[in-house]
Order: C-alpha cells, then sequence, then structure tokens
C-alpha cells in the first residue's frame, strides 16, 4: 500500500510550488496544478533550468485568478477574464496545444525579472492539451 506524505501543486509552471494538506482532482489532475506558465512571445514555455529565479516568484491561485509575489517582494494581480479571450498557440517540451495571453501590464511586469519579453499564459477554461 502506497502512503502519501507530502502533496504540492504549482500553479505556475516552474515557479515555487504550495503544500496542500487536500487537493480536488479530476481527469486532467490536481486542481490550480500547472495551470499557468511564463513563455517567450512565441509561445515556447520557459523553465527554472533556464532560469532559476522562476523558484523564488510565490503564487497563490485565487478563486477568479492568480496572484504573483516576486523576488523583490513585489506583486501583482491576474483574473482569468483579464486574460485574452483568444486562444493562442503554446508549447511544452514539443507538446502543442492553446492557452490564453495575460494582459500587456502583467506581461511588462514579469519581463523586468527576466531581461527579455516574456508572457505569463493561461490553459484557459477547457483544456486543450
Amino acid at each position: 500500500m502506497a502512503t502519501l506524505s507530502r502533496l504540492f501543486i504549482h500553479p505556475v509552471k516552474s515557479m515555487r510550488g504550495i503544500g496542500l494538506t487536500h487537493a480536488l482532482a479530476d481527469i486532467s489532475g490536481l486542481a490550480f496544478d500547472r495551470i499557468f506558465m511564463v513563455t517567450e512571445p512565441d509561445g515556447t514555455f520557459i523553465t527554472a533550468r533556464q532560469f532559476p529565479q522562476m523558484v523564488r516568484f510565490t503564487p497563490s491561485p485565487l478563486h477568479d485568478g492568480l496572484h504573483l509575489t516576486a523576488p523583490d517582494g513585489s506583486s501583482a494581480l491576474v483574473r482569468f477574464t483579464d486574460f485574452t479571450p483568444q486562444d493562442a498557440p503554446t508549447e511544452v517540451w514539443g507538446n502543442h496545444f492553446t492557452a490564453r495571453v495575460a494582459p500587456t501590464a502583467i506581461n511588462q511586469w514579469l519581463s523586468g525579472f527576466f531581461s527579455r519579453d516574456v508572457q505569463l499564459r493561461w490553459v484557459g477554461p477547457q483544456l486543450t492539451r
């Protein structure tokens, strides 16, 4: 018999995980796990392997979006309704799907920590991967 000793979700792929005592699971996995990601403007995801500072961001899932706290203590809030309604081509490890892009202000804020243009993306209300 397997024993589960610790449970974590990572709302934003490659950012700091959140320890849980319980979680909701559905056909796609644990609720709020890796439903956001940081990508290049062309939709290619980036990871903490390339940008180790990613693990110093603290994501906090909200019922209507995401609150991000940066390593310098600044923070940003983005609601699901703020993301573009159009799905944009996105790629993670050769897996192609669509995701919604965060508003320009959020992406500019994030880009300042990466010294390059990046975008926050959300998989959307219906998974396409």
